[in-house]
């Protein structure tokens, strides 16, 4: 009799942080020969690769995986006050999930666990299967399968993508979909930096844009709420001290 292979998942997000663009969250599912090939040949937390090497990577994690699911939480998204951050990446999740589940023997899903603990993730969890959200999810062209989600072994822990390389694969695709997604935009929009906060061309990218705010931009976001309320760019502290100014004689 054949052994059956057991398939283990790895769950991620990526630009979290950012005031530009979407969050990325990634699934990824392969066996223990493939992740063992992976960690050789460096896959690991994004974070910790540089941007060819990623690249490469990515391409080799999409040739290799058994399975693999890229979604993402849109800056309108993100502003929608539906749902907070949290539950929006919950719900994605489980979109990732269900997707995987058409791949059978998967042992456990480990997820890079952005509650502050494990039980937080639980509870997260359970909120949003009660039957009692059914008619707002509905309005959200949401459907969950309360029954097979509670029935999947979800390991949650803090820094998984440095602990676990299946983790650190979809880690990988997950910032690889978001640089893809920045070139599309900056062909569309123009340069707006890094897109990070304290980045004073993104910053002054956003301030230009205050009035009419691209659907790129995350107006729920701290940053945007500060900018647009200004009526120089000058005022802003972080933008000025971060610009170098012509030496005066």
């Amino acid at each position: 009799m054949t052994q059956e292979i057991k398939l283990i998942a790895g769950i991620d997000d990526a630009t979290k942080c950012p005031v530009i663009g979407s969050i990325f969250l990634v699934g990824v599912v392969a066996d223990e020969k493939t992740i063992e090939h992976w960690k050789s040949i460096g896959v690991k937390d994004s974070k910790l690769v540089a941007f060819k090497k990623r690249e490469k990577l990515a391409k080799i994690i999409k040739k290799t995986a058994t399975h693999f699911v890229i979604e993402q939480i849109t800056a309108p998204m993100i502003d929608d006050q539906s749902f907070n951050l949290n539950e929006w990446e919950m719900l994605v999740l489980f979109k990732i999930v269900k997707k995987m589940q058409k791949i059978e023997n998967i042992e456990h899903y480990i997820v890079d666990n952005w509650e502050t603990t494990k039980k937080g993730f639980d509870r997260r969890k359970k909120s949003l299967l009660k039957y009692a959200l059914r008619k707002k999810l509905t309005s959200k062209k949401i459907t969950l399968n309360r029954k097979n989600i509670n029935s999947l072994n979800f390991v949650a822990e803090h820094k998984a993508d440095e602990n676990y390389t299946i983790v650190g694969a979809a880690s990988i695709l997950a910032k690889s979909a978001s640089d893809a997604q920045y070139r599309k935009y900056r062909k569309i929009y123009g340069d707006f930096g890094s897109g990070n906060p304290g980045d004073p061309k993104t910053r002054l990218f956003v301030w230009n844009h205050r009035e009419n705010p691209l659907p790129i931009i995350r107006k729920s976001w701290n940053t945007y709420k500060v900018l647009s309320k200004l009526t120089s760019i000058e005022e802003d502290y972080l933008y000025s001290r971060k610009i170098k100014k012509p030496t005066e004689f």
